[in-house]
């Protein structure tokens, strides 16, 4: 999901984080991103339909559990921007979620539904603090038109890989693929997977 603007004027330091689909963003800019509205814009419905952008999760109790989800999050004070309504047995309107607790579940784990958590901060700091506390790790993304301010975050934040001025879902084949702390040690990708799955044999020789 796109979530700012490079040529934008206001373009400024934002922090994306993959394991818990959580953006963090400077109080004073976060109004001109516009994510609002492109959340409600996302349509929803049967996967089959080749424009329809947010799908069914796999089961009801899915929906049971991530809407008991965002309701804990709202009784631990984080506010409803759009969504967070049930359409069907299945389906769950695309909801973003403002400012959750640190305690509550959209910020401890992986929500696995359609749902982002928005965490405005006034200082880069106490953003890359806060991405650093979760008890899991995966990769993250800073956006900001500085190359100094992008390159000490990136050195800070404590993930496995980190983009700067692009997606978490960036890929290449080359690319090592890991978490970290209570996410595993370890790396996937294509020569890393190989040299997991490599059995390693030495033979000794002595020289008579």
């Amino acid at each position: 999901m796109p979530v700012a603007d490079p040529n934008a004027v206001s373009y400024r330091p934002v922090i994306v984080v993959f394991v818990t689909a959580a953006l963090m963003a400077l109080s004073a800019i976060w109004a001109s991103f516009g994510l609002v509205a492109r959340v409600k814009a996302l349509k929803v419905g049967d996967p089959v339909v080749n424009d329809v952008e947010v799908e069914p999760l796999i089961l009801p109790k899915e929906v049971d559990r991530v809407a008991s989800w965002i309701d804990e999050a709202v009784k631990y004070g984080a506010r409803i921007a759009t969504g967070g309504r049930r359409i069907s047995l299945t389906t769950l309107e695309p909801t973003v979620l403002l400012d959750p607790s640190p305690e509550a579940k959209v910020t401890q784990l992986e929500v696995f539904g359609p749902v982002v958590c928005v965490y405005r901060y006034e200082k880069l700091d106490d953003a890359i603090a806060q991405a650093n506390a979760l008890p899991v790790a995966f990769q993250a993304s800073i956006f900001a038109q500085d190359i100094d301010v992008a390159l000490r975050a990136a050195n800070r934040l404590d993930a496995s890989a980190v983009m700067i001025n692009d997606l978490t879902t960036f890929r290449t084949d080359w690319m090592p693929f890991a978490g970290r702390r209570e996410f595993g040690y370890a790396t996937g990708g294509i020569p890393f997977t190989m040299r997991d799955m490599t059995q390693e044999k030495m033979i000794l020789m002595r020289k008579s």
